[in-house]
């Protein structure tokens, strides 16, 4: 089934940013405080004016996040929104 985990499979973030965007650090912030919480959690910051491998942002829009391939935030994040859905595929 999409979107699940068995718990000990890892959760890929990527993180679009783009530098300035405060928001963007602050969401980054976030996400890296939530790896308390789930440990299996792997964050991969990918900053969107110097990869040219990564520009999943839809228009230029940051940040993006980005769940196991599946777009979850663009342009906004909820840290409580973020934790329900990884608890409901953790």
């Amino acid at each position: 089934m999409k979107g699940t985990n068995s718990g000990n499979d890892p959760i890929n973030v990527d993180i679009i940013i783009r530098p300035g965007c405060n928001f963007s650090y602050r969401t980054l912030k976030t996400l890296l405080q939530s790896k308390t919480q789930f440990p299996s959690m792997n964050v991969q910051v990918v900053d969107i004016s110097v990869s040219g491998k990564n520009r999943k942002t839809l228009g230029g829009i940051t940040p993006s996040i980005w769940v196991n391939g599946e777009l979850w935030f663009l342009g906004s994040f909820s840290v409580a929104k973020f934790h329900d859905r990884l608890n409901a595929i953790h």
